[in-house]
């Protein structure tokens, strides 16, 4: 199954590379674009009726590789 979904994961990161040149090109604030990429990923896996508690732990383990591998930025002020 795995080889199946190469092809769509290599779809969804040029997809989503485009998008982000977007974001950035039409100045959308980085917590903005960032919230609604997260909404966007959560509905489609909620959609899958994945388990709740899968989700959470994919969550964390992203935070903890994108945490180990790049440095944190300030949270934009209101």
């Amino acid at each position: 199954m795995a080889e199946d979904l190469d092809g769509d994961f290599e779809k969804a990161d040029v997809i989503l590379s485009e998008a982000l040149e977007r974001f950035q090109a039409e100045g959308v604030n980085q917590y903005v674009y960032g919230m609604a990429l997260l909404e966007i990923g959560l509905l489609a896996l909620v959609r899958l009726d994945e388990d709740e508690e899968a989700i959470e732990q994919a969550v964390k383990d992203l935070l903890t590789k994108f945490r180990a591998s790049q440095p944190l930025q300030p949270r934009p002020r209101a």
